[in-house]
């Protein structure tokens, strides 16, 4: 019998980090191509991905830039896509981005 009872399996090759909600700086295009720039709470970040609480929606294939520690000398800045957005409550969304090499 497997001693997984009640716990999800994590599945994931790679190591989860839980950023007990860090703040971070998003950027990203709107539908008119206008350059949009605001903070979000980043909950978790593996190699291949994060997950962000946002209070709007992104749409699958979004471009998204995420900023850890913006402007201070530990500044770094990653891309990554859309790959899933889920509600949260009426005015929270998870949005979870592939990140690109």
């Amino acid at each position: 019998m497997s001693s997984a009872s009640s716990h999800e399996i994590e599945k994931r090759d790679s190591i989860r980090l839980d950023l007990e909600a860090e703040r971070v700086l998003i950027d990203w295009k709107n539908s008119d191509g206008t350059e949009q720039q605001d903070y979000a709470v980043c909950m978790d970040l593996a190699r291949n991905g994060l997950l962000f609480d946002y209070s709007y929606p992104f749409d699958i294939g979004d471009l998204i830039a995420v900023t850890f520690n913006p402007n201070t000398d530990k500044q770094h800045q990653v891309f990554g896509q859309v790959c899933r957005c889920n509600t949260r409550s009426a005015e929270s969304f998870y949005v979870a981005l592939q990140l690109l090499n």
